[in-house]
């Protein structure tokens, strides 16, 4: 019998992935880690998947940044330079930009991948050190409509409820979410718990993992979201069925909304949608005679140009049926990166402060000055998709500073996103990575990974976690709060706004110590010292409070204390299919990859699925002459990529999908850039496409 490998240590932290925060511990021997194993305690319990527990090989990858690089002068090689060079010189630039074109002249990108204290540090620099609120993240791209809608009706745009309380659930509905391939600790959850006898109902046009556990499956139309919970909503008030009682005590907007559903009708949304009336009622009428009907959502519901709405309609739903403010229940999106929610909480967002605190409230903004010395500006910010459109106009961006991020891979239309970066003065790229962006930037600042740095993530119920550090990190790379507080430092004695001394900051904890002063509200009782020992959520507002696991129990976060019901009209795609591009081509995830692939791509994972493959229903396979295995182009207006065609019955008749995995084969070469007119989110779920044979 072999004897088993003894490490050298285990260090307990959390995984890099997606938003369920799972717990882990990393068995370490000579330098690698050659174990994982997931901690028995929530949010996962023990479970990890794929990504998780295999996915790690990025943090030893020879494209790992080491060393920081200049680019002297446009057009030049970028260069390696010490740190004390590189920092001076970004520092430098920044503020003469900022000194002739004005502060929004200057763009902060920072990271759902970076800690809570390292966001908290980037909006600052931009806010403090320079004077602007154009600062924005990733959440940009995945659940901005969700933020725009949560936060205009209930005053929080987080879960509501708890990943603990699946199993409390009488009934879940699940859309626009590939849970079992996205979130697989989640979708375990679920599948568990509609075993265990909670009615299953799925609503998505793609026979994801969760669809054949269902026992509703909704297969709607791409797009149609807002007929369908519309005509929900509709039936369970014209029937009587919805809770009268909760929605005279705590909504308002009633009968605007009311007037604006009646063409909703079972009959109308059947023509629409696609999905059988009989199904609809069925759904609607499981939903709001639920004792505890929970509601889960991702990028099949945002990434529209309506996705506003979309949100908006499933708020209007859980608020008729009364299924907010109790345990099993809620409004639940699930977040994609491992630290999104936290970057939204540190005030990584154009609009709010950290603990959303809205900037176009002078009160507020007078707060901040306070506790920075800076004056702040009135208006609020550029969305990241509205900085990336404004560059080579006049007044627009003319500098980026990109912690964590890789617009080139992750933005609509990437030709467009490459000509714009062409077009800056000035970019700096500060991560741990090459990527896709890498040859446009004029310094690269190389940057510790989760693995070799301290900190706190949030997880996507709003649990703060502490992770730790595994190894040290490679070669001159440094932690992004060290750099930011570096620069942070350099930039304000430049611009003459705050003090210098602010930036310096011994630790993350000291850092999260200003954060808890600073948003007392939701962290004031959130220490790292109590991180170590107790599980914590926000709200929590001082050292007795637990944290506060289900919201809205006695009160909305509006002005009034009511939820707002509201109008969610559905409008077509910016793009629909025609004679030329008669496919919808719909973008997302799969099982073994992560976003861009920056990091799953750089792992064992990489041999699992190692090109890009496009679901093509077997109709349309045999319409456009596309055998299974075979090579195709996919064509847009925009551009074309080739793929590997997996021709099944996954995708709906009429709908391509492509994962957005493949730097090499870019699906957001094809993707357009129209966006959602309040939540600035790219429409990556309807393009128009058409397939050529290779």
């Amino acid at each position: 019998m072999t004897p088993r490998l003894q490490p050298d240590r285990v260090v307990s932290t959390v995984c890099p992935y997606c938003g369920v925060g799972c717990r882990v511990d990393y068995y370490v021997k000579n330098g690698r880690i050659y174990r994982v194993m997931g901690r028995d305690e929530p949010p996962n319990h023990g479970a990890l998947c794929v990504k998780g527990r295999f996915g790690l090989d990025f943090l030893y990858h020879p494209d790992r940044l080491t060393t920081p690089l200049l680019r002297r002068r446009k057009g030049g090689e970028l260069e390696p330079a010490s740190w004390e060079e590189a920092l001076d010189f970004v520092a430098e630039r920044l503020a003469r930009i900022a000194g002739e074109h004005g502060p929004d002249a200057l763009y902060f990108v920072s990271s759902a991948k970076a800690t809570n204290e390292e966001n908290y540090l980037m909006q600052k620099l931009a806010r403090a050190a320079v004077g602007t609120h154009n600062v924005d993240h990733c959440a940009r791209l995945c659940h901005s409509s969700s933020t725009a809608a949560l936060s205009r009706a209930l005053g929080s745009a987080a879960m509501s409820n708890t990943l603990e309380e699946i199993p409390l659930s009488d009934v879940i509905l699940v859309t626009g979410s590939n849970t079992v391939e996205t979130h697989p600790v989640i979708g375990a959850m679920i599948k568990k718990a509609a075993r265990n006898g909670a009615f299953l109902i799925v609503a998505d046009p793609r026979r994801v993992g969760l669809a054949e556990a269902a026992d509703l499956w909704l297969r709607l139309r791409p797009g149609t979201d807002p007929v369908l919970f519309g005509a929900m909503a509709r039936h369970l008030v014209e029937s009587g069925l919805y809770d009268r009682d909760f929605v005279e005590r705590r909504a308002e907007g009633f009968e605007e909304w009311r007037e604006s559903v009646q063409v909703y009708t079972l009959d109308y949304a059947e023509r629409v949608t696609g999905v059988p009336a009989a199904k609809i009622r069925e759904a609607a009428e499981r939903y709001a005679a639920a004792g505890a009907a929970a509601i889960y959502w991702a990028m099949g519901i945002t990434q529209h140009n309506h996705g506003t709405e979309n949100v908006q309609a499933l708020v209007n739903l859980a608020v008729l049926a009364g299924q907010l403010g109790k345990p099993g229940a809620g409004l639940n999106p699930l977040r994609g990166q491992n630290n999104v929610q936290g970057a939204g909480d540190m005030g990584a967002l154009p609009n709010v402060y950290p603990g959303y605190e809205p900037v176009a409230d002078a009160a507020v903004r007078r707060r901040w000055e306070g506790l920075w010395g800076a004056p702040q500006p009135e208006r609020a910010g550029l969305t990241m998709t509205e900085a990336f459109e404004s560059i080579g106009r006049p007044g627009g961006v003319r500098a980026v500073y990109l912690m964590g991020e890789d617009p080139v891979t992750s933005e609509p239309y990437q030709d467009h996103v490459r000509a714009a970066l062409e077009r800056l003065d000035f970019l700096v790229v500060q991560d741990i990575l090459k990527n896709e962006t890498y040859p446009y930037a004029d310094v690269v600042l190389p940057a510790a990974s989760f693995a070799e740095k301290h900190g706190t993530f949030t997880n996507t119920d709003r649990r703060v976690q502490l992770i730790r550090p595994v190894f040290k990190a490679p070669g001159e790379a440094e932690p992004d709060w060290w750099i930011l507080s570096e620069v942070g430092r350099r930039l304000g004695r430049l611009t003459g706004r705050g003090d210098p001394e602010d930036w310096e900051y011994a630790s993350p904890e000291e850092i999260w110590e200003e954060v808890r002063r600073s948003a007392p509200g939701l962290f004031g009782g959130i220490s790292h010292e109590r991180l170590e020992r107790e599980d914590l959520r926000w709200p929590c507002p001082d050292r007795g409070s637990p944290g506060v696991s289900v919201l809205f129990t006695n009160g909305f976060y509006t002005p009034s204390g009511r939820a707002r019901l509201l109008p969610a009209p559905w409008r077509p795609p910016a793009e629909p299919p025609g004679d030329d591009y008669p496919l919808v081509l719909s973008t997302g995830r799969v099982l073994y990859h992560w976003h861009g692939g920056v990091l799953s791509r750089r792992s064992a994972l990489a041999g699992a699925y190692p090109e890009l493959r496009v679901e093509v229903n077997p109709a349309d396979a045999a319409r456009y002459g596309v055998a299974d295995g075979a090579r195709v182009w996919v064509v847009s207006r925009r551009g074309r990529i080739q793929a590997v065609a997996w021709v099944t019955d996954r995708a709906p008749e009429g709908v391509v999908f492509a994962p957005i995995h493949f730097a090499e084969q870019p699906a957001n070469r094809l993707t357009k850039n129209a966006y959602d007119p309040t939540s600035k989110i790219p429409e990556y779920k309807q393009s128009a496409v058409r397939l050529e044979p290779v």
